[in-house]
């Protein structure tokens, strides 16, 4: 049983936000820190400015010989059980740092000579140089810290997706402000007695981007062999056709990996490290819905051409209004996530009908709403849908409304989501006064404009999606 089991959610987790975590066990997947420091929508990068000022700050208090106030910090960092994220085999448990640990981490940190020699900059160098910090300490530190941000957006999504929390201790939280932890109480789902934290799926990893190992094999190793090859060493071996090679086993014996050697290494060589610090972006992308799905212990297939007969199951009417947003919200993050994640929900109106106004953080991945702000110089930090489960046309009141939300701080592009455009000349004329009024950006998809995506996605076509989503961008503005 998963988290969307336990409360009748009837979402797969293509259609969720966030990692839709087992009920009894862990996932071997960790939050990387460094997912935080290269994205750009706003949630990650007050995520990346906590960790950032955590991390100083405890590097300020070892250097400035105040260790009852670095332990005091490192204190709090235990295991956060509730992600379910990690290595533990069954109920989760016990790679935390604990009380102990907290000694241990900052005794490490307070001899480390790559903190003495100004090489350990950021918490991510960690994993590369200093002895006994490995990714899931790493990560257990990195929830700890944001754990203030783990709590709202867990709060925002029991909201956006109807699921009962109740009050309870969500345990200490660390403030930037006081730079100091306190006790909280927030809104959280509980499960068989125990609170959980949502974690977006963004933010998760197999591996965390910055791996010693890593940097070991393809940065040091290389760097290595080029330079007993150059020097004409020992360990360079004359094959038959007269090229010279030295062995990986043989460079792998005389320098074995160490977090020490690394290093060294490091220091020695500052431009091999610098190398490879910047070639990390490139690799470190979050993982496809599919790749989340390979964690599960139990592993439940990913369908979206699903959504076509659901989509076609639902009557246009105020009647049905519920279950078409609910149904649209998960086919938008099927279709858009990495490029689109975070969504909220800005709007209920009670009384018996919902209207569920939706917004999305944009992470500027390449596609479509990258290339609105790289290539086309609109400014969308969010994307703003509308749904209309109109019989009819959607008509100038919607596309005003939908465009009341623009404004120079919140972005300028949204896209209007009904069931039918019978009249579509006329209704790109609407949305092109939109435009020319100088009020921002409406797209308008109907079930068909859907149905068409939902195919592109579903055969792994995101050229195809993002050139579905330009030509309909280019009749607007041309």
């Amino acid at each position: 049983m998963r988290f969307s089991d336990y409360f009748g959610l009837g979402k797969s987790q293509a259609e969720l936000d966030f990692v839709d975590i087992p009920v009894g066990n862990d996932l071997p997947l960790f939050v990387d820190p460094y997912a935080f420091a290269i994205e750009h929508d706003p949630w990650f990068i007050e995520c990346n400015n906590l960790v950032v000022a955590f991390f100083d700050l405890t590097l300020q208090k070892i250097r400035s010989g105040d260790d009852v106030g670095a332990k005091q910090l490192l204190l709090h960092l235990h295991e956060p059980n509730e992600t379910h994220l990690g290595f533990s085999g069954g109920s989760p448990a016990g790679r935390g740092i604990g009380s102990r640990q907290a000694t241990d981490l900052f005794t490490r940190l307070q001899e480390s000579r790559a903190r003495r020699s100004g090489l350990l900059r950021d918490l991510t160098d960690c994993e590369l140089l200093i002895p006994g910090i490995s990714a899931d300490k790493i990560s257990d530190i990195t929830i700890n810290i944001i754990r203030p941000h783990l709590l709202s957006y867990t709060k925002l999504q029991c909201y956006l997706l109807d699921i009962p929390t109740q009050t309870v201790s969500a345990g200490p939280c660390w403030d930037r402000t006081t730079g100091d932890w306190a006790s909280r109480y927030a809104d959280l789902p509980v499960l068989d007695d125990h609170m959980i934290l949502l974690v977006p799926k963004a933010a998760v990893r197999y591996h965390p981007a910055v791996d010693h190992q890593d940097y070991y094999r393809r940065y040091v190793l290389e760097y290595l062999k080029a330079e007993h090859i150059d020097a004409g060493s020992s360990l360079v071996k004359v094959l038959k056709n007269g090229k010279r090679k030295v062995l990986r086993k043989d460079l792998e014996k005389l320098y074995p990996l160490s977090k020490d050697f690394l290093f060294q290494f490091s220091r020695d060589h500052p431009k091999v490290f610098k190398q490879y610090k910047g070639s990390l972006p490139s690799v470190a992308v979050p993982l496809n819905n599919e790749e989340i799905e390979e964690s599960q212990p139990v592993k439940k297939p990913i369908d979206i051409l699903r959504f076509i007969p659901e989509l076609d199951a639902i009557p246009p009417g105020n009647a049905d209004a519920d279950a078409y947003h609910t149904l649209i919200l998960g086919i938008l993050e099927a279709l858009f996530y990495p490029a689109l994640h975070h969504p909220v929900k800005e709007a209920t109106l009670h009384g018996g009908l919902k209207r569920i106004d939706i917004v999305f953080n944009n992470s500027r991945r390449r596609g479509f709403f990258s290339d609105l702000i790289a290539l086309h110089g609109i400014k969308c930090p969010y994307v703003f849908f509308e749904c209309k489960n109109y019989a009819a046309d959607p008509a100038n009141p919607e596309l005003d409304q939908l465009a009341g939300r623009f404004s120079d701080y919140r972005g300028k592009f949204g896209i209007l989501v009904c069931r039918t455009v019978s009249n579509a000349p006329r209704m790109l004329e609407r949305c092109k006064t939109v435009v020319n009024d100088n009020r921002g950006f409406v797209l308008v998809l109907d079930d068909g404009d859907i149905k068409s995506l939902i195919k592109l996605r579903a055969n792994g076509d995101f050229a195809g999606l993002t050139s579905y989503l330009d030509n309909k961008y280019r009749a607007l503005v041309m």
